[in-house]
């Protein structure tokens, strides 16, 4: 055993502490665990992440020789991606997936009003475009998508400054465990389609990865703040891209 006051026994004592919060988190998630400005959150959020990187190392040590056995693929969009300039890929899966990917998750789920309403524009916007180009009513200079727009940005602006300093909805706090599960789970689900199969449950293992982040982010955007879990969506993506482009780059056979 390691001497208490060693720097390996510190250490692991610190990451059995952040682990032990963690999982005391995700048991019973609440609106109202966010740190104190005393803490030393980017400290905390340097351990949180380094438990996130084990638990997901830990979990690669199994899929990863799982993908080579049943020779499960990257899909044709993702593959697409990975073909173009080493710059490009970084700027698209470094920078600015990590942030839309948060803004749609986890950004809104503190419950704050006016982050809800600018969820809730979002998603009316995207369902809307759907609608719209489902019927052929999308594209420039289409009236149909520029009165929705209009519509859409006049209610999110009256929302805005009608609930800008209100507090959370008594309703939100009851509801936010299955808010917080619910977007990890859909998070995790969605990355589904960065592999090629015929079967979507066989690859449900996967995904396994991209849950625990939806669980562990979700949990910094509490605890921490909104710049927690973009700061480690995106250094964990720097990461895995890294990674990927390492054994694509040295042995392309596999792509």
């Amino acid at each position: 055993m390691f001497e208490p006051n060693s720097t390996i026994g510190w250490s692991i004592g610190r990451l059995h502490s952040t682990a032990r919060d963690l999982l005391a988190f995700i048991r019973s998630p609440v609106i109202g665990a966010r740190a104190t400005w005393q803490d030393d959150r980017a400290v905390d959020v340097a351990w949180l992440f380094l438990l996130n990187c084990l638990i997901i190392l830990a979990i690669a040590t199994v899929l990863f020789p799982m993908m080579m056995i049943f020779g499960v693929e990257m899909s044709s969009d993702m593959s697409d991606l990975f073909k173009r300039p080493v710059g490009q890929i970084m700027l698209f899966v470094v920078v600015i997936g990590p942030i839309l990917e948060e803004l749609m998750f986890r950004i809104w789920i503190s419950g704050t009003p006016r982050l809800l309403i600018g969820f809730l524009g979002l998603i009316a916007w995207l369902g809307g475009s759907l609608i719209l180009n489902h019927f052929g009513l999308i594209g420039s200079g289409q009236i149909a998508a520029i009165i929705l727009i209009a519509i859409i940005s006049i209610a999110v602006l009256v929302g805005l400054i009608r609930f800008w300093k209100s507090s959370v909805p008594n309703f939100y706090i009851r509801i936010f465990p299955f808010v917080f599960w619910g977007q990890a789970l859909l998070f995790g689900f969605v990355h589904i389609f960065n592999y090629a199969g015929d079967n979507p449950v066989a690859l449900l293992p996967f995904i396994l990865p991209q849950l625990v982040g939806g669980l562990i982010w979700g949990y910094a955007r509490i605890r921490y703040g909104w710049w927690s879990n973009i700061v480690m969506h995106m250094a964990y993506n720097l990461i895995a891209t890294s990674g990927l482009l390492y054994v694509l780059l040295t042995q392309p056979n596999i792509s």
